[in-house]
C-alpha cells in the first residue's frame, strides 16, 4: 500500500461542501469510518422526534487531522497485513475451528454461539467452524472434533467461550482435549486463551456502562412527550433467564 506523503495536498476544494468542519486538514476520509462513535467529547445524540434520534459530529475534526489520518494509514498497513495473513491459514481447509461453550438446560441460552459463528465465517473467511458444549447441550467436544476431523482437518482449534479462568478452563477441557488428542493422534488440536483473558474485555464492560451513562443524558434531555418513548427503549430491562 502506498503511505501518504506529507507533501501531498489531501484536501479537496472542489467538494460541494467544502469546508465540512472547522480546522479541516485532511479529506481522505471524507465519511468518517467511526461513525457514529458516541464519544460524548466529539460529538452528541440530537432527538429528531418522539421517535428519531441521531448523532451528530458536525463540530468534530478528529478524523480529518492529518496526524490521525497518518496514523490510520500506518495501521492499515502493519495491521492489515497480519489480518492477510491470519485469514489465509484460516481459509486452508486443513484448519478447522471449534468454539466450545458451557451449555444450559435453556435452549434460548445456546443460540449465541451459532450466531457467533455466522459472525466469525463472515470476519475472519473461516470455512470449517463448529459449536459444541462443554454439558447439559448437544453436540459436545467428542463430536464435534469428530465431525471436523472428518471433513479433513489437521489441525483444530478449540476456542473456549468462558469468560473466568476457573475449573472449567483450566481442569476439564484440558482433560476433555487430552482425551480426544488419544483418538486423533494425528490431528494437532490447538487450545486458544478463554475470552475472560483478553484486556479488551475491560472496554467491552466500560462501553456498557458509558451507553447506560448517555442513555440517562438522553432521558433527561426528552420533553415530556417524548418520555414514555425513550424509557420503552433504553431502560427496558431484559427478561431474566431461568437459572441452569
Amino acid at each position: 500500500m502506498h503511505m501518504p506523503n506529507k507533501a501531498i495536498n489531501r484536501i479537496n476544494k472542489f467538494c460541494d461542501y467544502f469546508p465540512c468542519h472547522k480546522n479541516l486538514e485532511d479529506c481522505t476520509f471524507c465519511y468518517c469510518p467511526f461513525y457514529p462513535c458516541e464519544n460524548q467529547e466529539k460529538g452528541e445524540y440530537k432527538i429528531l422526534s418522539a421517535k428519531r434520534r441521531i448523532w451528530s459530529c458536525s463540530n468534530c475534526s478528529w478524523i480529518h487531522s492529518r496526524e490521525i489520518v497518518d496514523k490510520l494509514f500506518k495501521l492499515i498497513k502493519t495491521k492489515g497485513q497480519d489480518w492477510l495473513e491470519h485469514n489465509q491459514n484460516l481459509n486452508n481447509k486443513d484448519v478447522g475451528v471449534i468454539i466450545l461453550g458451557h451449555g444450559s438446560r435453556l435452549k434460548e441460552a445456546n443460540n449465541l454461539i451459532p450466531k457467533i459463528i455466522r459472525q466469525i465465517k463472515k470476519n475472519l473467511g473461516v470455512k470449517i467452524i463448529e459449536p459444541a458444549y462443554l454439558q447439559l447441550y448437544e453436540p459436545d467436544l467428542h463430536k464435534s472434533v469428530k465431525k471436523v476431523v472428518e471433513k479433513g482437518c489437521k489441525k483444530i482449534i478449540i476456542a473456549p467461550f468462558f469468560l473466568f479462568t476457573g475449573n472449567h478452563v483450566t481442569r476439564d477441557i484440558p482433560k476433555a482435549i487430552a482425551k480426544e488428542a488419544k483418538i486423533y493422534k494425528s490431528v494437532k488440536l490447538i487450545y486458544a486463551k478463554n475470552i475472560g483473558d483478553d484486556s479488551r474485555i475491560e472496554e467491552i464492560v466500560s462501553d456498557s456502562i458509558k451507553n447506560a451513562l448517555k442513555d440517562i443524558v438522553i432521558l433527561r434531555r426528552a420533553k415530556p412527550d417524548e418520555e414514555s418513548f425513550l424509557k420503552s427503549k433504553i431502560l427496558r430491562s431484559p427478561k431474566r433467564a431461568p437459572s441452569e
